[in-house]
C-alpha cells in the first residue's frame, strides 16, 4: 500500500507545483525524483534551498544533456560557494554528489555576476562527464536576478546574529516558504540564468 505524504500548509498546492519531477539514469537504470522527495529527505528547514536546488539539477541537467532523456546521476559534480544545506541535500538525494565527493563548497568564492547569498554568493558551476564524449562539459549557474530577494538576504543575515527575535524568526519563516512557493510554481529555465 502506497502512503501519500501530506504537503506542508505553507507551500502552494502540489498541483500548481511546476516541473516537480527530474529524471536520471543510475548506473543506466533509469529513476525519478520528485519535489515531494527532496523535501521528505531534507524536511521543511530550508525549503527554497531546496526548491532552488531541484531547479538547478533540472537546468544543469538540460544545458550539458539535452539529448538525454535520463543523464547519468553520477556523472554530475557541482562546485559553489552557496553553503545551503535545502541544497546541498537535494544534491546528494538526485545524485549522490555529496558522499561520493562530487560537492563541493567555497564560500569565500566570489564571482560577482552571482548575487550575494545569506553566506557565500549563489554562484553554481556544474560539471557533467560523459564517457560517450569523453571530455566534461561545464555549466555556470545562478538564480535569476531578484531571487532571493535582499529582503530575504537580510532576514538570513540577521538569523545568525544574537538578539533574532521571536518576531524575525517568523518573518524569515514567512520569507523562507515565500522564496519555496516562487521557485515551485515557475519551471527551471525562468528562474535559473546562465552565467
Amino acid at each position: 500500500m502506497v502512503h501519500s505524504v501530506p504537503h506542508h500548509p505553507l507551500l502552494i498546492a502540489p498541483s500548481d507545483w511546476a516541473e516537480p519531477v527530474i529524471r536520471v539514469s543510475d548506473d543506466g537504470s533509469p529513476a525519478l525524483f520528485t519535489l515531494q522527495d527532496a523535501f521528505n529527505y531534507h524536511g521543511y528547514d530550508a525549503p527554497g534551498g531546496v526548491v532552488l536546488g531541484f531547479r538547478l539539477l533540472q537546468r544543469a541537467f538540460a544545458l550539458l544533456a539535452p539529448d538525454s532523456a535520463y543523464p547519468e546521476r553520477k556523472k554530475l559534480s557541482l562546485f559553489t560557494s552557496f553553503p545551503g544545506l535545502g541544497l546541498k541535500d537535494t544534491m546528494e538525494l538526485v545524485t549522490r554528489m555529496v558522499t561520493e565527493g562530487r560537492y563541493c563548497v567555497d564560500s569565500s568564492y566570489c564571482d560577482p555576476r552571482a548575487q550575494e547569498g545569506v553566506a557565500g554568493r549563489f554562484y553554481y558551476r556544474f560539471t557533467l562527464t560523459s564517457s560517450a564524449a569523453g571530455t566534461p562539459a561545464t555549466v555556470e549557474l545562478a538564480p535569476v536576478e531578484g531571487y532571493p530577494s535582499p529582503e530575504f538576504i537580510r532576514l538570513g543575515k540577521a538569523s545568525k546574529r544574537p538578539g533574532f527575535s521571536a518576531a524575525d524568526a517568523e518573518a524569515w519563516k514567512t520569507a523562507k516558504f515565500s522564496l519555496a512557493n516562487t521557485l515551485l510554481g515557475a519551471p527551471a529555465e525562468a528562474l535559473v540564468r546562465v552565467l
